[in-house]
């Protein structure tokens, strides 16, 4: 006989398109129900570091562990973590020797959480602030830009919704348009994706701003419903 997890499993294999589509929804919006529902922080390990999760943050998962592991060895560099949430990817390239790790997340209550698991960690070189995009960093560059933005095209009701759900998809798309300006030469862009969101979008948003996506991890969700996807961003009038 089959197990509940089994027949759970099979009901979602057979889902269609518009199906599938509902179902990240649904997940979503269930993740942010927990997040603004939760009173208290908590544990998590994340890319082999220990953070603490506050109310109304993502936690993070595959998504910021792929990204970790994209980037690889930030020795010396300075970064921009781009919605940062938890403030894990900073974290991480702090621990990993990062000289200076600028933080940044639209939503105060990310950028708190951010501070907090710097100043835990003894990470005196991760500068968390809050703000869209490039603006709190003004014309600051970086040898490394790491951005994993919301990937569903609704508008989010409050600043707790926007680390899953971005109207018209405007955050990436104001990332593409901008985000050289802040890239040192010989400087590395990367961007986290899911499959169940347009990948036509970004394809396209890539070829409107003369960059070239290079996939470089990706990971299946435990459902094997999603794939969680990390690009290398290739300026190709630099590269010709």
């Amino acid at each position: 006989m089959l197990s509940q997890m089994q027949h759970e499993e099979s009901r979602l294999m057979s889902f269609n398109e518009e199906e599938l589509a509902q179902h990240h929804l649904d997940t979503q919006a269930k993740e942010i129900a927990e997040m603004k529902a939760r009173t208290e922080p908590f544990e998590k390990r994340l890319a082999g570091v220990n953070i603490t999760v506050l109310p109304k943050v993502y936690p993070g998962g595959i998504d910021s562990e792929l990204m970790c592991s994209a980037i690889g060895d930030p020795t010396n560099k300075t970064v921009l973590d781009l919605c940062t949430g938890t403030g894990i990817v900073a974290v991480k390239m702090a621990l990993s020797g990062a000289n200076k790790v600028v933080a940044v997340d639209l939503n105060p209550e990310a950028v708190k959480n951010a501070k907090f698991n710097a100043k835990k960690l003894g990470l005196g070189q991760v500068d968390a602030r809050v703000g869209s995009l490039f603006e709190p960093v003004d014309n600051m560059t970086f040898d490394i830009i790491a951005i994993n933005p919301p990937y569903t095209a609704k508008k989010p009701a409050d600043k707790t919704e926007i680390c899953f759900w971005d109207e018209d998809n405007a955050t990436i798309k104001r990332f593409f348009a901008t985000y050289k300006k802040h890239l040192n030469p010989k400087g590395t862009a990367y961007l986290a994706w899911a499959d169940f969101s347009s990948l036509e979008l970004i394809e396209g948003l890539a070829k409107e701003n003369n960059t070239t996506l290079k996939l470089v991890e990706s990971r299946k969700s435990g459902s094997g419903l999603a794939t969680f996807l990390v690009y290398r961003l290739i300026d190709t009038e630099m590269s010709m």
